[in-house]
């Protein structure tokens, strides 16, 4: 069976300073599939899981080659001087985080701005999601300051719908496997969901995750990038297929349990009928100029950079990497 190491290396006998160093969070199932099943072929590839905070700083330190970060975020860090680029939608997770409340509220509480003052749990104020919905508020419903907005209180994502369920908090940003938690579950409506709401006004999904790396290093190595995009690409693929994996007792039922897939059976069967549905993950077809444009619009619209990057200087080019060999 799979055990979730903390470092998983492929290829052969390639030789190390050829090996491209990959650092993601629990989330990134597919990054953890395409390592166990050789699925980035001839390319060595380490794998290292950390928490989504710790991305950043490992990739300006050198440390890691690609990262796993929100496109927002990544523009902000760019706007804030780092030498950043996202380059891929391939296997990114598509942002079905969102606020919940009690069903027996949802008619109190029928859309975000019906929270005003009152109780909003977060998974805390670091992360990729918070980043987001503070744009998001500012763009599509006018909170400039949302914590203010809101009643905000920090817990674990884990702990959040307990709460909310108990009435102790009035509503909860949730990341995604909380998220499809509650979409499961009778006790909770789901009032705002970040993908759903940015396909609504522009046709184009948000991820909460996708491949960064620094620009010189894309320069120096895009034939090593095309490849990692090819096995991620690969990886979405083989998930979709055998959703069995990832079910209790299934080969990689550990991936699953640590992303959070597995801690109901409603919950089970949420994220792997959106899996199906090639909703779950995305693939780099999503890669697309209109998606990088929708991108940065949201980021402009949501007021919380001086000044934004421009397209080119937050997304490689989708015809910039050689093909994968």
């Amino acid at each position: 069976m799979f055990a979730t190491a903390l470092a998983l290396t492929i290829g052969g006998q390639a030789q190390a300073q050829d090996t491209v160093r990959m650092t993601v969070d629990a989330s990134a199932v597919p990054v953890f599939v395409a390592a166990d099943r050789g699925l980035f072929g001839d390319q060595p590839v380490e794998v290292s899981q950390v928490g989504y905070e710790q991305v950043q700083a490992l990739l300006i330190a050198g440390e890691t080659e690609i990262g796993w970060l929100s496109p927002v975020e990544t523009t902000s860090f760019i706007a804030e001087g780092s030498d950043l680029k996202y380059f891929s939608t391939a296997a990114a997770l598509n942002m079905y985080n969102g606020v919940v409340v009690r069903t027996e509220d949802a008619e109190m509480y029928q859309t975000i701005t019906d929270l005003e003052g009152k109780r909003l749990g977060i998974p805390g104020y670091g992360t990729g999601t918070w980043a987001t919905f503070i744009a998001f508020m500012n763009a599509y419903y006018g909170i400039e300051d949302p914590d203010a907005y809101f009643d905000v209180v920090t817990a674990s994502s884990g702990a959040l719908l307990a709460l909310v369920e108990r009435g102790e908090l009035d509503g909860a940003l949730l990341f995604s496997g909380s998220s499809a938690a509650a979409r499961s579950l009778p006790q909770f409506e789901t009032i705002f969901s970040f993908t759903e709401a940015m396909q609504e006004n522009t046709g184009q999904p948000l991820v909460i995750t996708g491949s960064v790396a620094t620009s010189d290093w894309l320069a120096e190595n895009g034939e090593a990038a095309a490849n990692v995009i090819a096995g991620l690409d690969a990886a979405v693929q083989w998930i979709s297929e055998n959703p069995s994996a990832f079910q209790q007792g299934g080969e990689y039922a550990s991936l699953a349990e640590a992303a959070g897939w597995l801690s109901e059976p409603e919950t089970t069967s949420t994220v792997l009928g959106l899996i199906d549905e090639g909703k779950w993950y995305l693939s780099s077809d999503s890669y697309t100029t209109e998606w990088m444009t929708a991108i940065r619009e949201l980021v402009v619209a949501g007021g919380t950079l001086e000044t934004v990057p421009t397209v080119e200087e937050i997304f490689l080019s989708p015809d910039a990497l050689p093909a994968a060999q």
